[in-house]
């Protein structure tokens, strides 16, 4: 995602992947977002086709594996530990939820943990053309819950990606959002639903506001128990960055170079 290591080689390689193959033909990227009261929840969802996806098993294969054509369960999970470190210590590097009141003072937000599925289909022979689909869930703790403020929170994604935002708190309105291309706003007592798409910067921030007459009740269940961290990271406005489709799959191509935490 950000701050990665290219060597010349890793370049080479990703400059070749998008030079031969069309990158969105063979690459997606969605984001599910869930925002209650206190906690946010984003599912990032990937999916290989095509060439892209033996591009990427053979990765696996070489970098993490030994080479002989066949992802085995260990080079996979091999594959889901590294990618869990690497994404965790990138959102730690630069939070990508970020929550200001009305006064415009940024609130705490911790980064709790970060879980992942990775695609069955990835075992197997490496030539075998598959669909892969990766699915990356961070989960973040507000230190403030979301109550009577008005105030604003943003999301750091990759640009020109879909996405969709689920609010479920009870008497939550939404004023305006920036960064959402061909926005849809659609409003029940129990929740707001927002569709759309990252724009080119990869920052979408929707303003919101609390109906005074409400009883801030969440209403829907908790979301999984979250052990909450000592580690908190916030980030401002200066730090906010962009990054690519070539950041994404470099992120791949880099990931046996990251240490576990």
């Amino acid at each position: 995602m950000r701050d990665r290591l290219r060597s010349s080689i890793l370049a080479f390689l990703a400059l070749f992947l998008f030079m031969v193959f069309p990158a969105d033909a063979t690459f997606t990227w969605e984001n599910n977002i869930t925002i209650t009261h206190d906690k946010v929840q984003w599912v990032y969802t990937e999916k290989y086709t095509e060439d892209n996806a033996i591009i990427y098993k053979q990765y696996i294969d070489v970098s993490l594996g030994n080479g002989d054509g066949f992802i085995n369960a260990w080079e996979i999970l091999k594959a889901d530990v590294k990618t869990r470190s690497t994404l965790q210590s990138s959102i730690l590097k630069q939070m990508d939820v970020i929550v200001n009141s009305s006064n415009g003072s940024l609130q705490p937000v911790v980064l709790v943990n970060v879980t992942s599925s990775m695609s069955p289909e990835l075992l197997g022979p490496v030539m075998q053309m598959e669909m892969i689909k990766n699915i990356y869930t961070a989960n973040y703790h507000m230190e403030n819950p979301l109550g009577s403020d008005t105030g604003s929170i943003s999301l750091i994604g990759e640009g020109s990606t879909p996405l969709i935002i689920n609010m479920y708190i009870r008497g939550i309105s939404v004023d305006s959002t920036v960064g959402i291309d061909n926005v849809s706003v659609t409003s029940s007592e129990e929740m707001v639903k927002i569709y759309g798409n990252f724009d080119y910067t990869g920052k979408a921030t929707v303003f919101f506001h609390f109906d005074k007459s409400t009883d801030y009740i969440n209403t829907v269940n908790e979301l999984s128990e979250m052990n909450v961290t000592s580690e908190v990271s916030i980030l401002n406005e200066e730090s906010n960055q962009k990054f690519s489709l070539a950041d994404r799959i470099i992120f791949f191509l880099d990931l046996h170079k990251c240490k576990i935490t």
